[in-house]
């Protein structure tokens, strides 16, 4: 919608935006962490809640998105036995590079959403291998970081839509 020349953006329901900052983001957050810390290969480890951090940068108000990645970043690093920050720190990332970004591209663009995916996870890959293993194991951990990027943003779409589809206006 414009108005004067600038941009406004169109204000999700509240309930809605409630629903995918509990509900959805607990359901993927469970499910990765049954399912997919449980997988055998690290490539296929991917990290769901990225996807989930791209949308709400792009749907929620700039201090609901800092608060949503602060408390699942703590919550993922909780879980996972880590107070390293590097899941705050990649949501926080992605936050950033969505406002900085959002001027110069189209952020309904699919690709643009999987690639902000792919730069969040693959940050927070290679900073995961440099605390667990120092500079001398980072050359050794890189395929693995880049082959997690490449799983995590095939599955981003499926991640991202039902997020799309929960804060859409449904006419009754």
């Amino acid at each position: 919608m414009q108005m004067g020349g600038i941009y406004q953006k169109e204000r999700e329901p509240w309930g809605a935006m409630a629903l995918v900052f509990l509900g959805y983001s607990l359901m993927i957050f469970v499910l990765e962490a049954v399912l997919m810390t449980g997988l055998p290969r690290a490539w296929t480890r991917a990290d769901l809640m990225v996807a989930v951090c791209v949308e709400i940068a792009r749907r929620f108000p700039f201090w609901g998105a800092i608060v949503w990645s602060f408390f699942w970043g703590y919550v993922s690093d909780v879980f996972q036995g880590r107070l390293w920050g590097a899941h705050g720190a990649s949501y926080l990332l992605v936050l950033f590079l969505h406002r900085v970004w959002s001027r110069q591209m189209d952020t309904e663009s699919m690709v643009y959403r999987m690639l902000l995916v792919g730069v969040g996870v693959l940050v927070q890959s290679l900073v995961s291998v440099l605390i667990v293993g120092g500079l001398s194991k980072a050359a050794s951990g890189f395929p693995a970081a880049a082959s997690q990027t490449v799983f995590s943003m095939v599955a981003a779409p499926f991640i991202m839509l039902p997020v799309q589809w929960i804060l859409t206006k449904r006419v009754r």
